[in-house]
C-alpha cells in the first residue's frame, strides 16, 4: 500500500509565489519516497510518500506552514493504492494511488472540505468525518498558533518551555496558542490517522 498526497494552494493567485514555494519544496522533499513530488502550475503539487500513515502528518505539516505565511491555505487530498512507478518521475508514474489523490482533489474544490483521504476501504467515511471536524479549528488556525504548531511538529520531542525560547514566547504563550487551536483534539485525528492508514488494506482494523 502507497499513499499520494495532491493539493493545491488556495487563492495562490494574491501572493507571491516565494512565500510557499520553498516551504512546499522543504517538506515534500524530506517526506517523499526517493525525491519522488512534484510542483506544477505554480500552486498545485502531488508526492510519493514515504510510509502510508504519514499522510495526515505531512498534510498538517504542510497546511501550518501556509497558514503561518500570510494566512495562506492549501487543499489536500490524501490517496491509497498502488503506484508504478515509471522512470523515477511521479508525474509519468501510474497507479490507484495518484487517480485516487487526482480525483478527489478535484472534487474537493466542489466541497466545504479542504482535506480528505481515499483509499476505498471504508474506514474512509469515518475518517473524512472526523477530518470534517477537525477542519473546523484547523482552518480557523492563526498565523501565530500555526507558527506554534508548525515547530510543535518539527520538534516533537522538546516541551513547552523549549518550544517558548526557540520561538522567543514564554511557555504560557506556546499553551495558550495550542489550546486555542485545539490542538489536541486535531492530535487526536492525526494520531488515529497514523494507526489505521498503516495498512488500510487489512479489513480487520474495523
Amino acid at each position: 500500500m502507497k499513499v499520494v498526497i495532491a493539493g493545491d494552494i488556495i487563492n495562490s493567485q494574491q501572493n507571491d509565489p516565494e512565500t510557499f514555494i520553498k516551504a512546499l519544496k522543504d517538506i515534500l522533499s524530506e517526506y517523499s519516497s526517493d525525491g519522488l513530488f512534484q510542483i506544477y502550475r505554480g500552486d498545485s503539487f502531488q508526492a510519493l510518500l514515504k510510509r502510508p500513515e504519514l499522510g495526515m502528518f505531512v498534510a498538517l505539516q504542510l497546511k501550518s506552514a501556509l497558514k503561518r505565511s500570510n494566512g495562506l491555505d492549501v487543499r489536500i487530498a490524501i490517496g491509497l493504492g498502488d503506484v508504478n512507478v515509471i522512470q523515477n518521475d511521479i508525474a509519468i508514474s501510474k497507479g490507484s494511488a495518484l487517480i485516487r489523490s487526482g480525483q478527489l482533489l478535484d472534487s474537493l474544490k466542489h466541497k466545504n472540505q479542504n482535506l480528505m483521504v481515499r483509499s476505498d476501504h471504508k474506514l474512509d467515511y469515518y475518517m473524512n468525518n472526523m477530518l470534517k471536524m477537525a477542519l473546523l479549528f484547523m482552518d480557523n488556525w492563526t498565523e501565530n498558533a500555526a507558527e506554534v504548531i508548525f515547530e510543535f511538529l518539527h520538534n516533537p520531542h522538546i516541551n513547552q518551555e523549549e518550544l517558548g525560547l526557540k520561538l522567543g514566547i514564554q511557555q504560557a504563550t506556546v499553551s495558550r496558542r495550542l489550546d486555542r487551536a485545539n490542538w489536541k483534539e486535531t492530535g487526536i485525528v492525526s494520531g488515529l490517522f497514523r494507526e489505521y492508514y498503516k495498512d488500510v488494506s487489512n479489513d480487520s482494523i474495523l
